[in-house]
């Protein structure tokens, strides 16, 4: 899955984090299937003019998230005391590297 992910983020120069979800979703489980996942849904967001949570329904979509542990930054592994630097699209001469303006470019080493 990553070649493929690094072959998508370069067929278009850069991507988003989200259009990088839509990608790996729609490429296991068939073209559309990310946007099935959009649902409306009662939820709390912070209101700081208030300093409340105020109910709201809003738009999420349960798919978003899909491989997001091969984005994070780095993990401790408890059982052998180790620490990994970055998720597995982040690391390796062929990877993923987040822009200022927080998209993604490949990288080939």
């Amino acid at each position: 899955m990553k070649e493929k992910v690094l072959r998508f983020v370069e067929s278009k120069g850069t991507a988003t984090f989200t259009e990088i979800q839509k990608f790996i979703f729609d490429t296991k489980y068939g073209e559309g299937t990310y946007n099935n996942g959009r649902r409306l849904r009662e939820t709390y967001i912070y209101n700081k003019k208030t300093d409340q949570h105020d109910k709201k329904t809003r738009m999420e979509n349960t798919n978003r998230g899909y491989y997001s542990g091969a984005f994070s930054k780095g993990y401790f592994y408890e059982s052998t005391k180790t620490y990994n630097h970055g998720g597995y699209f982040l690391r390796g001469n062929n990877r993923l590297e987040k822009t200022e303006g927080g998209t993604y470019i490949t990288i080939r080493g």
